[in-house]
């Protein structure tokens, strides 16, 4: 079990591993390119070179992307769909380059489309991403639920891996607070089990690549994404002991993506937090 955090790669690519060391992290996810507009990756040979040399001596990985939060690969809008489907295959193609093990994308939003329909959007969208030649994971992040989005549900991720015929490149990352808000009670040992049982039945358990840490500012069941940081929310300390200590999320790597004690993002305290409770001294 590698635990880190999502860590910023603002000034350039190569930026990101020191910040990753001052935490303490052990693994790391990035963003490639702004998450909040359409732009591409772009990074320099000499910065790709940089990244992988840091990221080697510091003993860093695995590490992952995480796709731009535009992207929707249920978008009924053609011209949305396209972009997300040009945006997600460039972030993966950089993925590969840049020498991380996949990148993690939303499911998506169906936005007045049936169930149905979105997910033959979404089906199709991703086989077309993986029919350019992506060779690393692509892992779909399970959502809160909340209004038209998908995913909320193990079951319906693993009908969306039927239907691209469980291409080996696909996998899973599983967000505590996004299952927790779905209806998944992580805070019983019956709960946690609930989600790991169905994640083995639909998806396969070593298909889960990946964990984002968050604790919940909203309670069980109630379909918000609110993250918090860990232990001061409401999923609580316990559930993030029962979590660490379960026997099938070990190999996992985990990543936080919290508030941070000074609203940017995860810090040092939430990491040691982290494995304090998963009793690493």
């Amino acid at each position: 079990m590698q635990l880190g955090a999502h860590v910023s790669t603002a000034g350039g690519l190569s930026t990101c591993v020191p910040r990753a060391q001052a935490l303490g992290a052990e693994c790391m996810q990035i963003f490639l390119c702004a998450p909040q507009r359409w732009q591409l990756p772009k990074h320099t040979d000499e910065q790709v070179h940089e990244f992988g040399r840091l990221v080697g001596e510091a003993g860093i990985g695995p590490n992952y992307a995480h796709a731009t939060y535009l992207v929707n690969l249920a978008a009924g809008d053609p011209l949305i769909r396209q972009k997300s489907i040009d945006n997600l295959s460039a972030c993966a193609t950089w993925a590969d380059r840049v020498g991380l093990a996949g990148i993690v994308v939303h499911v998506g939003s169906g936005r007045g489309q049936s169930v149905e329909e979105a997910e033959a959007q979404v089906a199709s969208s991703l086989e077309e991403v993986l029919a350019r030649g992506v060779s690393g994971s692509i892992l779909l992040e399970n959502s809160a639920g909340s209004g038209e989005y998908l995913g909320s549900r193990f079951q319906q991720i693993g009908n969306l891996l039927e239907h691209l015929g469980r291409d080996q490149r696909l996998g899973l990352c599983l967000d505590t607070a996004h299952t927790f808000a779905s209806g998944y009670d992580l805070r019983v040992d019956d709960g946690i089990q609930r989600a790991v049982d169905e994640v083995a039945e639909f998806i396969g358990i070593e298909r889960l690549k990946l964990i984002h840490a968050n604790d919940s500012k909203v309670g069980l069941s109630s379909a918000v994404d609110r993250h918090e940081n860990i232990g001061k929310g409401q999923l609580g300390e316990d559930a993030f002991r029962r979590l660490l200590a379960h026997s099938a999320l070990a190999p996992v790597a985990w990543v936080l993506e919290v508030p941070g004690y000074d609203d940017k993002g995860p810090d040092k305290p939430n990491l040691d937090d982290l494995k304090r409770l998963a009793r690493r001294t």
